[in-house]
């Protein structure tokens, strides 16, 4: 006997759900959640496709409108007449619909997912490698997933949906992608360290941010080797955690990871996931402005969400000509298409403005539904080599602006960007329309600082 045939029937439920119908038409709507492949009769799926075909053209659904419908389909006779029909109101009772509705479609899951093991089993006989085999079944988990059957969320998913949530308050969200943006050499290990510190601690990061504990954080760094990422690690105290389980790494001694390896979606559940940098996790040789690549990026990182990424961050290179800008966007900070600043929740761009105490300016350019703070200054030196934190030096509101913490040859006086004039003009009347700082600053791209700053001016023009 196959496995197939082996699965519990369910026929008495799909005639209780069909004779439910005709007692109780109306209830047709309700019970939304199935499909016409679910009934595993051939003559349940006859009488239920004719029973949609009624309520899409607004007929009623009963017996003797049924019944002319499935003759005139020449299809009456295949399904045992009007006496079935009939027989099946003997079963229904409509206050059960939805436990009907439940048992057809477990059973309808049950067979897909035997149908996609046993096409699983037969390629590893053919001798495909099982690693491929892996990736086809659990790419088209789709089809046998029952969420998937039914094109939206139900009110009950997201009446009863959590609030946002953070992994680390105010810095970095739970269950959404977060990029740290700013150039090679200024901080960014340094500072995704701090955070994998603070997660796994529970601590405060930067002693400002509190971080809820994690038992789990996935740092891959393939552009780094062993040795040196060691060191590292020692001077953030935390091989212990590698040590205890709760740290996974993988360098570049290690080789390369993709996104979508079956290992990798196996640990991904529950953990902080850090990609440093996570262009190398793009395909080899493709342009970043490559939109088709940077989509299949995005939608690799949306399937580790799925998989049950707590949090998945990003370090991401910012163009050479970032270090010459005296103001910071989520457009000049991160190299590429905006596909990638358009995938992402958050965005930190940071800039080293002082290399001999390691300073690092830290701005949010980004901030999908929660309000960001103002930019503030963390300082490396000497405090990560004794202790294995930054230091806070300037909280947000204290720091200034970025001008004020530039070199002499990038101070004010230097010339002003291009568009600065029709920028603050749009920036008045945007306001004098009602839109707020926030907004404003959104829309033209600049910080909220900079719009207060030309709105300030109004009345000294």
């Amino acid at each position: 006997m196959s496995d197939l045939a082996r699965l519990p029937g369910n026929t008495d439920a799909e005639k209780a759900l069909l004779g439910s119908f005709l007692l109780s038409p109306a209830l047709f709507r309700q019970v939304d959640s199935l499909s016409v492949d679910d009934f595993v009769l051939s003559s349940h799926r006859v009488i239920y496709r004719a029973m949609a075909t009624l309520d899409a053209e607004g007929q009623p659904i009963d017996a003797i409108v049924l019944c002319d419908l499935l003759r005139r389909r020449k299809e009456l006779t295949t399904i045992g007449g009007e006496a079935y029909i009939a027989s099946l109101l003997d079963s229904a009772v409509p206050e059960s619909v939805n436990g009907y509705a439940s048992i057809i479609k477990k059973t309808a899951v049950q067979r897909e997912l035997l149908n996609a093991l046993e096409g699983a089993k037969s390629k590893l006989c053919d001798g495909e490698h099982p690693e491929t085999v892996w990736s086809l079944l659990t790419a088209n988990r789709t089809v046998w997933l029952p969420s998937t059957n039914t094109l939206g969320h139900t009110y009950e998913e997201l009446a009863n949906a959590p609030e946002i949530g953070f992994a680390i308050n105010d810095f970095l969200q739970e269950d959404e992608i977060t990029l740290i943006g700013g150039l090679s050499g200024h901080g960014k290990t340094l500072i995704a360290l701090a955070m994998t510190r603070a997660l796994l601690e529970g601590g405060k990061l930067f002693h400002r941010f509190q971080a809820r504990k994690s038992d789990k954080v996935i740092y891959l760094i393939p552009e780094a080797g062993q040795k040196a990422f060691a060191k590292r690690l020692r001077t953030f105290r935390l091989l212990d955690h590698v040590k205890s389980g709760h740290l996974l790494v993988r360098t570049l001694d290690k080789g390369p990871i993709a996104l979508n390896d079956p290992l990798l979606m196996q640990h991904v559940k529950q953990a902080n996931l850090f990609l440093d940098t996570a262009i190398r996790f793009k395909k080899p040789g493709t342009s970043e402005l490559d939109a088709q690549e940077n989509a299949e990026f995005a939608e690799s990182l949306f399937n580790l969400q799925r998989a049950g990424a707590r949090t998945i961050t990003g370090l991401h290179h910012a163009p050479k000509g970032f270090e010459q800008a005296t103001y910071i966007t989520l457009e000049n900070v991160l190299r590429g298409t905006g596909d990638i600043g358009a995938m992402i929740s958050t965005c930190w761009a940071i800039r080293q403005i002082d290399f001999k105490q390691n300073r690092i300016w830290m701005q949010n350019v980004k901030a999908r539904d929660f309000e960001p703070l103002d930019p503030f200054i963390i300082q490396g030196r000497p405090s990560i080599d004794e202790t294995g934190y930054f230091e806070l030096t300037e909280p947000p509101g204290y720091a200034g602006q970025l001008a004020d913490h530039l070199p002499d040859r990038q101070k004010p006086g230097r010339r002003a960007a291009p568009d600065k004039d029709q920028k603050m003009l749009q920036a008045k009347q945007l306001n004098a329309g009602g839109m707020s700082v926030r907004d404003i600053a959104e829309r033209l791209g600049v910080s909220k600082t900079a719009v207060s700053r030309w709105l300030s001016q109004q009345g000294t023009d």
